[in-house]
């Protein structure tokens, strides 16, 4: 299991750790999660920093609670693909920022990005 970086809140790893286990398709949808302390004990944290996480996802509706049964990933796919096409957005942005940063130009990355979608 990877380390956590010390410079960036457990709980917001813990976000990003399970949110990328959803988007990619390793959680389901309508998957049942393991228990706050089952999680605390795979990712070697507190369980009120798990809590504290899944609090948080519940937040953006990728979790649902379901009383006295645990917490579940969404059923809405919709929302998953939209929470992934954001998230993939994010990334190009940010990627393309530095790359224009660096003085290339629109033309070479694109050149340079259909070279390797091709393969």
């Amino acid at each position: 299991m990877q380390a956590f970086d010390n410079n960036i809140p457990i709980y917001i790893q813990l976000i990003d750790r399970i949110n990328s286990r959803i988007l990619s398709g390793n959680l389901r949808p309508g998957e049942k999660l393991d228990s706050v302390r089952a999680l605390a004990d795979t990712y070697q944290v507190n369980p009120n920093t798990v809590q504290r996480a899944l609090a948080d996802l519940e937040g953006t509706g990728l979790i649902v609670s379901k009383r006295a049964v645990g917490k579940f990933v969404t059923e809405d796919e919709n929302l998953i693909k939209s929470v992934r096409d954001e998230h993939i957005d994010s990334e190009i942005k940010e990627i393309l920022q530095r790359l224009y940063s660096e003085g290339y130009t629109k033309e070479e990355i694109y050149n340079s990005i259909k070279k390797l979608l091709e393969v």
